[in-house]
């Protein structure tokens, strides 16, 4: 099975490399090619072994997990690691058969699911702003508190968590007096 790419798609890497012209099928080029996708792939985020595997799924289509070991070079425990990686991002599907077999997502998906999840830790990373910006602050205020007033902040830290302690043992106790109370009245 042939790695499945549009037409413009592979126009525009065509393009990128600097050929204007179709260039033949041959072994070199295909290989170049794949070599580029594999930088561009990159670009969108993936490690060059989860890119090796992607693009050992496309051309081959379903395959164990021990075949891609063995063609790709990539330790057995690592492709298993990649895999599941992979498939978190939405690219690669494991079948419910057994031998389990894995298989790339079509291209087209494949991008829309990585960018997808670059657009969530974008959002996430929006909502842990704030939280950074407390705690630097925060941290700018003790780096210049003076050493009297930390003293006082954990003299009085320390009161608290006394008051705590009392707090806790003194409703402990109450609910003892209350239950042997409750067992007196009945």
């Amino acid at each position: 099975m042939k790695l499945h790419v549009l037409p413009y798609v592979i126009f525009t890497i065509l393009h990128f490399m600097g050929f204007e012209e179709p260039i033949s099928g041959s072994k070199s080029n295909q290989d170049q090619l794949l070599q580029v996708i594999q930088e561009k792939l990159h670009d969108f985020g993936l490690t060059k072994n989860e890119s090796k595997i992607y693009l050992f799924l496309s051309k081959n289509g379903p395959s164990k997990a021990i075949k891609i070991t063995q063609a790709e070079g990539i330790p057995r425990t690592e492709t298993y690691h990649l895999l599941s990686t992979l498939e978190k991002k939405g690219i690669v599907k494991q079948s419910i058969e057994r031998p389990t077999r894995f298989s790339a997502v079509i291209i087209e998906h494949a991008i829309e699911a990585i960018i997808e999840n670059q657009q969530k830790k974008i959002e996430d990373l929006k909502l842990l702003k704030y939280d950074m910006i407390k705690l630097w602050n925060s941290y700018q205020k003790i780096r210049t508190t003076k050493t009297s007033d930390m003293l006082k902040f954990k003299s009085t830290m320390k009161e608290y968590v006394e008051f705590e302690k009392i707090g806790s043992s003194f409703k402990r106790n109450l609910e003892e007096l209350r239950e042997k109370s409750d067992t007196f009245d009945n």
